[in-house]
């Protein structure tokens, strides 16, 4: 069976429940330019391409939509993702047999863990996405704490993926996609960074996050944050030191799954190498990233892995 973990669709007509003009956003939220990806508005036409390229199920969630209509309406944060996720609802009673969900929240919020046990109890939802940032903050603050309890402790799945306009979106991220390509993959990498070094994961000792894009941007800086924390912080305020107690690259196979998204070969292989198969997931951002399931398929298919691999 081949299972998609990571695929999106937004349902129509959630931002005009909300009140909100897509097409004319205004200013409370930075829109970089974006390609047309018809495909992604065509739900019929994404079963059709899934069906053939041999996709038994696929988990499907809204990527950025939450963070970014937050931003758009004065309408509570949590009116926002409740909306949202009835939308993910909708989507999946489209087709029961081969969709299952991921509802949307933000862990900053702590009003959200009421809106988290809907979605992994009356919605039937699979698992939680949220982005890698929130309007310009990241996760490893003391106010996301109760959230990352409450997944501990009620060992719930949770999805990072992405945010729509990444920190630092104004250092000439306008050109060339370069918001999309470089900017979204590193805010996932800065958010992450930001978890281990913070030493929230000494605190949270059982948290397991998913993150998309195997990993983002974070493999390539991993040496980088490992000999940061072995020259020390001397010298530094406190407030600025790293604070986990063991090397960075140690956290990674006891705390992060990733999926296999990034259509290249040589990072699925470090992807594996350094999380372990059993922590990578068929993943293909199927819908905003319109290529052929196919695709990634073969990428797994000619790794040249072991039949339990």
């Amino acid at each position: 069976m081949k299972i998609d973990i990571h695929t999106h669709f937004n349902e129509p007509g959630v931002a005009e429940k909300l009140g909100i003009d897509m097409a004319n956003p205004g200013d409370g939220y930075h829109m970089l330019p974006a390609a047309r990806m018809p495909e992604f508005l065509d739900f019929e036409k994404g079963l059709e391409v899934n069906e053939k390229a041999g996709v038994d199920k696929r988990i499907m969630s809204s990527s950025f939509g939450a963070e970014m209509m937050s931003a758009l309406t004065d309408k509570p944060s949590l009116d926002v993702v409740k909306a949202v996720n009835d939308g993910i609802a909708k989507t999946l009673e489209r087709a029961p047999d081969r969709l299952w969900g991921l509802g949307a929240v933000n862990p900053l919020e702590k009003d959200h863990i009421t809106e988290a046990e809907r979605c992994m109890g009356p919605l039937g939802f699979k698992g939680l996405l949220f982005n890698s940032s929130w309007h310009g903050r990241y996760l490893d603050s003391e106010e996301a704490w109760p959230f990352w309890e409450y997944v501990q402790d009620q060992g719930v799945p949770v999805f990072m993926h992405p945010v729509r306009t990444p920190i630092g979106h104004d250092q000439q991220m306008d050109q060339y996609k370069l918001d999309e390509l470089v900017g979204r993959p590193f805010d996932s990498a800065m958010s992450i960074a930001r978890l281990i070094l913070s030493g929230m994961l000494d605190r949270f000792t059982e948290l397991q996050v998913s993150i998309a894009h195997m990993g983002g941007g974070l493999l390539p800086v991993m040496g980088r944050l490992n000999f940061g924390w072995s020259l020390g912080c001397d010298g530094m305020p406190e407030e600025a030191k790293i604070k986990c107690a063991n090397k960075p690259s140690d956290y990674l196979r006891k705390h992060f799954h990733v999926d296999t998204m990034g259509v290249w070969a040589p990072h699925v292989r470090e992807a594996l190498e350094v999380f372990g198969p059993d922590r990578v997931m068929f993943g293909t951002d199927y819908g905003p990233v319109a290529l052929d399931p196919g695709e990634h398929i073969d990428i797994v298919r000619e790794m040249g892995l072991s039949e339990e691999d």
